[in-house]
């Protein structure tokens, strides 16, 4: 009969007949490779360290910071804010590859993959001078929570601050790092406050802390001299 299915008049169920996508499985590579099981991770280029090394530590922050960053992008409904945090995660994955990468195969690393150069900085120092026209900052200590986007901005600046430190640590204990890439961290922690803080300034007033005022110590009395014992 003209307009048939394959297959229709054959007596078999639509359980028997042959199904292409079945025919042909994909085969998928899992996540799961042991080759981390006695403590020791894979540099991108490199080689391979102890999960604890100064580098592992310093690139494991960042990724921290990527999927922190991520939280609060999720939150961000401005689409100018939104963009600048989604292009921060990508610049902080080029931040972890050169952190992840030995020194001695830097140049390898260049072939394939960006590096961290002076415009990644200059583009967030001039984001920052932007928001710094637009977003009045509270003369007192910020407590983070006024908004949720706001909120999980500011913890992602805390743990952009952690990966800093990490990488001035790396830095201390005699590994080579970038001096842009520093630079850029740094700038980076200063962007997100900002951010926070334009966040909050959209909706609400940014609860503030009070700064601490001395009170001036009271001048020291000066003892009474002795007196002196008539002579009899």
């Amino acid at each position: 009969m003209v307009g048939r299915s394959a297959g229709s008049g054959s007596g078999l169920s639509p359980a028997q007949r042959p199904q292409p996508d079945r025919a042909f499985p994909v085969a998928r590579k899992s996540i799961v490779t042991r080759t981390g099981d006695a403590g020791e991770t894979g540099l991108l280029y490199g080689g391979r360290v102890s999960k604890a090394d100064p580098r592992t530590e310093a690139y494991g922050s960042v990724d921290e910071a990527i999927s922190s960053l991520g939280a609060a992008r999720a939150l961000v409904t401005d689409p100018s804010r939104h963009a600048i945090i989604l292009r921060l995660q990508s610049e902080l994955f080029t931040v972890g590859a050169e952190l992840a990468t030995d020194p001695a195969e830097y140049d390898n690393l260049e072939k394939h993959f960006k590096v961290v150069t002076p415009d990644f900085t200059h583009r967030v120092e001039s984001e920052i001078l932007e928001l710094e026209k637009r977003v009045p900052l509270p003369d007192a200590f910020v407590i983070p929570g006024g908004t949720a986007a706001g909120a999980a901005l500011d913890v992602a600046r805390t743990v952009v601050r952690r990966a800093e430190r990490r990488i001035v640590g790396l830095q201390q204990s005699g590994y080579e790092v970038k001096g842009e890439l520093l630079r850029y961290v740094n700038r980076l922690s200063d962007l997100l406050f900002m951010l926070a803080r334009a966040e909050e300034g959209a909706t609400v007033k940014p609860l503030t802390g009070r700064r601490a005022v001395r009170t001036p110590r009271a001048p020291a009395r000066t003892p009474p001299a002795p007196r002196r014992r008539p002579r009899g």
